[in-house]
């Protein structure tokens, strides 16, 4: 049984599809009887929800607006129903992940591989994004924990291990600069270069260094894409200001050198797993901390390789 209205369910299915023809097919309804049920809900809040098109619907502002709740409701209702189970020993447990984008790779798949292998009846949902997304997430309840870079000191996130990651440039292994121990930061500035956006956490420590330093040069590309980064970089010209910890995936990243800036003129960054502090503490998330902990200290993180 749901929780949710079945008015809430097909509204979600005309937008879905587009179409309340199809939406009608699929949930094996008449569509004058759909269309009046859309038309009751339209009536109910007193805001028009979707646009009448010649070929299907399209979402209103307001559209957009309750199906962003109802969906959020939906995920929440899968949640609690997992979190039941569990306590009818059906589970063995349930955890939600955020992780930063270079660690979708080998460090995500080890998780998975580790849970897999240890607890058969265990599900893992996997949330890939910035630092300011994934707290957010796990402010909102959404994320049980996260493994992210430089995340803010808040009285309501724990940190539960940190371990600190050089700062500086990666660029390929053909590039001028891939011999060097270091560079300066006035001779990375001779070279284009890609930043990350202000949804990684990186991007306001880079520009503090940049601007100390009197550096008011225009990048190349802005992207909240670290994989993008690392392709474009390819080209042996460009060079993307990003930590260390960005070449942990031993095969996705062969061919790239992490070089650390000269004297330290960027600060050192912190690779953070992070609950919030009110989080319960169930089994289930305590054996995927030990996981994540193990495999944390386990990253290649090192202050130059190829």
């Amino acid at each position: 049984m749901s929780l949710i209205s079945p008015a809430a369910m097909l509204f979600d299915e005309v937008a879905r599809l587009g179409s309340i023809r199809k939406a009608a097919e699929h949930l094996n309804v008449s569509p004058s009887a759909l269309n009046r049920r859309i038309l009751n809900l339209e009536d109910e809040y007193g805001l028009k929800l979707f646009e009448r098109l010649p070929r299907g619907v399209r979402l209103t502002a307001a559209g957009e607006v309750l199906i962003a709740d109802i969906r959020k409701w939906k995920t929440d209702q899968e949640r609690s129903k997992v979190r039941l189970q569990e306590l009818q020993g059906l589970r063995r447990g349930h955890v939600a992940v955020g992780l930063m984008e270079c660690l979708s790779g080998d460090f995500a798949r080890e998780l998975f591989q580790s849970i897999q292998s240890r607890f058969r009846q265990f599900t893992l949902d996997i949330f890939i994004g910035g630092t300011a997304l994934i707290v957010d997430k796990i402010m909102a309840s959404e994320l049980d924990l996260a493994v992210c870079f430089n995340v803010p000191d808040r009285h309501n996130i724990r940190k539960l291990k940190v371990r600190p990651t050089p700062s500086g440039v990666i660029v390929s292994a053909n590039h001028p600069l891939a011999s060097r121990d270091n560079v300066p930061l006035s001779e990375c500035i001779n070279f284009p270069f890609i930043l990350p956006d202000f949804s990684l956490a990186a991007r306001r420590m880079i520009d503090s260094t940049l601007a100390a330093a009197g550096v008011q040069a225009v990048p190349s590309l802005v992207t909240n894409s670290t994989n993008l980064m690392k392709q474009l970089i390819a080209d042996d010209h460009h060079i993307a200001f990003l930590n260390a910890g960005n070449l942990i995936d031993l095969q996705r990243d062969e061919g790239m050198v992490f070089l650390p800036l000269a004297g330290r003129q960027m600060p050192v960054e912190e690779l953070s797993l992070i609950s919030r502090s009110s989080q319960n503490m169930n089994s289930a998330i305590v054996a995927v901390i030990d996981l994540l902990k193990t495999q944390i200290d386990g990253l290649p993180i090192e202050e130059k390789r190829a």
